[in-house]
């Protein structure tokens, strides 16, 4: 399966300019996990095979991307602080930076994946709304209709 994004986009639409993330910084496999584990079993996979083939370009670049990409920095989040190379895990350091905090991490975490999931469902809401403009998708799939977690309640 194809990404619905591009690591350009991950990085310019869920990470500030401060940030300093680039495309580089992006691995396609992440997108691809954050695409599988979050999107797919949302929208089921036929809506998002017409949506990497062109189809419903308007909602993919308004809500989906977005949201793709705050999944996948979700993701992201632990290997940005720790490397991984010739000398083993390492956790880079600065002399103007202080590391964040396992509550700092954790806050960042949960919201980065509000944000995402608050995006995804408006998508879900619209294409719930006008189910002829969106024959692919087919609500029996989607897994928020058998299970959802909000704020740590199973509804």
């Amino acid at each position: 399966m194809q990404n619905l994004i591009s690591p350009a986009e991950v990085a310019s639409m869920a990470f500030a300019p401060l940030d300093r993330v680039t495309p580089e910084d992006v691995n396609q496999l992440t997108i691809s996990v954050a695409q599988q584990r979050f999107v797919s079993p949302v929208l089921g996979d036929a809506m998002v095979e017409a949506m990497i083939g062109g189809s419903y370009s308007e909602l993919v670049e308004e809500l989906i991307a977005p949201a793709l990409a705050l999944y996948t920095r979700v993701l992201m989040m632990p290997s940005l602080a720790l490397r991984t190379g010739a000398a083993g895990v390492v956790k880079g350091a600065s002399d103007y930076l202080d590391a964040a905090t396992e509550n700092d991490l954790r806050s960042l975490r949960r919201t980065t994946l509000a944000q995402a999931t608050t995006l995804l469902r408006k998508a879900v809401s619209q294409i719930e709304s006008s189910p002829e403009l969106y024959p692919e998708y087919d609500p029996r799939q989607n897994i928020w209709r058998r299970c959802r977690i909000d704020g740590g309640v199973v509804a």
